[in-house]
């Protein structure tokens, strides 16, 4: 059975405060994370930042996975998130959630989330009808072409061991070129108070991207969140085992 967490520990440190000692202590952190399964070792993950930081709301980790890999639960829940008579193949990509931590006790487990359990990234313009997601895959310099041509997901570039980084200065005023809400959860934002998302993603050997999202309370300029997404790199090594053994989701659950 999947354990209920309660509301998250939220620590003391703030993101546009934290020492270069901190940051190596949350290497640390990331190295004690659960080998037991990708999905364990990423609700250790998010909890790491949880723990760690008071401006902090949500933290989800998110891995694009295959369809035909997706357990039961989450395999439906694609399909009914794509559009009415959208057509899936076993290999279609899907970015699966797989942690999350939150200052609300339904966002401390991932069965309880309403909208983003498994999102399938069907093709180009149906990943560019979704504000954040598209602005994520692009900060991440995912080519969306790709999509339509059945491409793998991830790109050279982070194939070659170097991380991507999400940023969305102010969740409270950025828009893309459609003038749409990039975080378009308003009712969240307001109640929240978010300022600065951003996020941190990767990729292990055989392709599969590794993405984590922070939603704060602070507001960061660029050059403070530079200072995070080397995190991602420490995820990977300590879980890299488990995903090529192929143990993503908790066998517990």
């Amino acid at each position: 059975m999947r354990v209920a967490y309660a509301l998250w520990y939220f620590g003391s440190v703030l993101f546009n405060s934290v020492s270069w000692a901190e940051i190596d202590r949350l290497r640390e952190r990331c190295g004690q994370c659960s080998q037991r399964s990708l999905e364990a070792a990423a609700q250790d993950f998010a909890g790491v930042f949880a723990e760690s930081f008071e401006s902090l709301v949500l933290a989800r980790v998110f891995a694009v996975l295959p369809l035909k890999v997706l357990p039961t639960r989450e395999h439906a829940f694609a399909l009914q998130f794509a559009e009415a008579g959208a057509s899936l193949s076993p290999d279609t990509p899907v970015l699966t959630l797989l942690g999350t931590r939150g200052r609300e006790a339904a966002w401390n487990s991932r069965d309880a989330s309403q909208g983003h359990l498994a999102i399938p990234l069907l093709d180009q313009r149906f990943v560019q009808g979704i504000p954040m997601i598209s602005k994520l895959l692009a900060d991440l310099d995912v080519d969306l072409r790709g999509l339509d041509l059945g491409q793998p997901i991830i790109t050279r570039q982070m194939l070659g061991g170097r991380n991507g980084t999400f940023y969305v200065a102010d969740a409270q005023t950025a828009c893309d070129d459609q003038s749409r809400f990039i975080i378009p959860a308003r009712d969240f934002v307001a109640a929240q108070k978010v300022r600065t998302v951003f996020g941190m993603g990767g990729a292990y050997i055989d392709g599969t991207l590794i993405v984590c999202i922070l939603f704060t309370r602070e507001e960061l300029d660029r050059a403070t969140v530079d200072h995070y997404p080397s995190l991602i790199s420490n995820f990977k090594m300590v879980t890299s085992k488990v995903q090529v053994a192929g143990a993503i989701f908790d066998a517990s659950a």
